[in-house]
């Protein structure tokens, strides 16, 4: 079976693997690591100090020795036996990721007073199922994606392994009297319908670049396919410390959806030192003043063009920090500037922290502190984008299943961020939930399997020209 003939030449001829019944998966009831969960006695801003006091556990799935699942102690059901890609240099890990960036930013709804999002972990989970895509659908894909699946899939392997040693310094030196050191993760789950035929490489490209297997599960039937809506709710929810609680609603999963793909990021770091909080005011667009709780550091960052000033707050480790951008006019004039330069990883979004890591400078910033969430379907913000063969019933994601039966019903995703004097936390997931697709059912049925009239008639005219019926067919002239 020809999946693509780029994609052919990296592969061994496609062969299915059946899925087993689904096993019985114990959800572990222990607490996340981080400390206490939301809802507890502490407020969700002031976790962030004291959460971060925890060591970091691994989570989710982890790269090399087949361990999947680790926090909820889990393995899946499916899994090639090979071992993740390592890692690429650090230095270009991040180049695919700015343009797409760019234009997703550039393109979700105005319409919200605050927003957040992670085009990254889109990305991720549209490159998963991209990896079994093919003509169209794959061209489509690459094109909005902003590289090869074998690019993305490459790029996805490092940064999610880069993340995952974000504090490692830290953490060894053993200062009690620094800051809590950073943590941080890029993880990855797939679901697939149980007893469905999928492709070995496919198999070997979950294992390969993204840490990760099949768990099974049961869409067909209601009750089962509310327990995998809430197994991959759990899913999401542990490895982003609770902060995204239900990526996917109730309602969305249906009897014919047959594979759910999740990428779940999650970044917790201290500040290198504690800012200082004062009372201030904000001003929104529509000119309204509003009482805010003020931040105040001094940073070492500096970027100035035409559309924008802007500064970065460090983290300590230096692994993470956060870009602050002030608009020179309007906020859209900017994301539209960066989106009509998405293209290139050099301008705009690009350019911006580019020249904030290459700059020095003695900068007072006065930033509201901020706790923020988000929530969208991206599919018309894909297809807007150029990416709507995947969404099609003709989608060809044959890598996958070995036939042209799936195509990709919805893109799901949600996002937090949040800030305060003592760091910053921030999570999102996406899923991307694909279906079978099915021939179109007619709406009556005839069935001519005794006599019957027949009547040839002119259409213009509505004469009839010859009429009969047929009673025997076997009886012939």
């Amino acid at each position: 079976m020809s999946i693509d003939a780029t994609r052919a030449r990296r592969r061994l001829p496609s062969s299915p693997v059946s899925s087993r019944p689904v096993s019985s998966r114990p959800v572990s009831s222990s607490p996340l690591p981080g400390g206490p969960r939301p809802g507890g006695a502490l407020p969700r801003r002031r976790l962030l100090a004291a959460g971060a006091m925890a060591p970091l556990v691994g989570a989710g799935l982890v790269a090399c020795g087949g361990e999947e699942g680790q926090e909820t102690g889990t393995e899946p059901d499916l899994r090639a036996e090979v071992d993740r890609a390592e890692p690429g240099p650090p230095e270009g890990a991040g180049e695919l990721v700015i343009p797409f960036s760019a234009a997703l930013l550039g393109a979700i709804d105005r319409e919200p007073v605050n927003a957040v999002c992670s085009p990254l972990s889109a990305q991720v989970a549209l490159t998963m199922i991209g990896m079994g895509a093919a003509g169209d659908t794959l061209a489509q894909m690459e094109d909005v994606l902003g590289g090869s699946m074998e690019d993305l899939a490459a790029s996805a392997n490092t940064l999610s392994q880069l993340l995952a040693a974000v504090g490692d310094e830290e953490r060894e030196a053993a200062d009690e009297e620094a800051p809590a050191p950073a943590v941080a993760s890029l993880v990855n789950g797939t679901w697939l319908q149980e007893g469905m035929e999928v492709q070995e490489p496919f198999l070997e490209d979950l294992a390969t670049w993204f840490g990760s297997g099949l768990f099974e599960a049961d869409f067909t039937e209601e009750t089962a396919r509310e327990e995998a809506r809430e197994e991959i709710n759990g899913w999401v929810a542990e490895n982003t410390e609770d902060l995204i609680e239900e990526l996917i609603p109730e309602g969305i999963l249906r009897a014919d959806t047959r594979l759910v793909l999740v990428n779940a990021l999650h970044l917790r770091a201290a500040w290198q030192d504690t800012l200082t909080t004062t009372g201030g005011t904000f001003t929104t667009a529509d000119g309204e003043e509003r009482s805010a709780e003020m931040l105040q550091s001094a940073t070492t960052t500096w970027f100035e063009d035409e559309l924008c000033r802007a500064t970065s707050l460090d983290t300590y480790g230096e692994d993470l920090a956060l870009a602050l951008v002030q608009p020179a006019g309007e906020l859209p004039e900017v994301l539209d500037a960066w989106a009509q330069d998405a293209d290139d990883a050099a301008s705009g979004l690009g350019a911006v922290l580019a020249g904030l890591e290459e700059s020095q400078a003695s900068v007072q910033l006065t930033v509201p502190a901020f706790d923020i969430s988000w929530e969208e379907s991206l599919k018309e913000t894909l297809q807007g984008l150029g990416m709507t063969a995947a969404f099609d019933d003709d989608a060809d994601f044959s890598g996958v299943t070995g036939a042209q039966d799936l195509v990709i019903d919805e893109v799901l995703q949600k996002a937090v961020i949040m800030i305060d004097e003592e760091g910053m936390e921030a999570a999102a997931a996406t899923a991307v939930i694909a279906s079978e697709t099915s021939a179109q059912v007619p709406d009556q049925e005839l069935v001519l399997d005794a006599p019957f009239l027949v009547v040839a008639y002119e259409r213009s005219t509505l004469a009839p020209l010859v009429v009969g019926w047929i009673g025997d067919p076997t009886q012939t002239r």
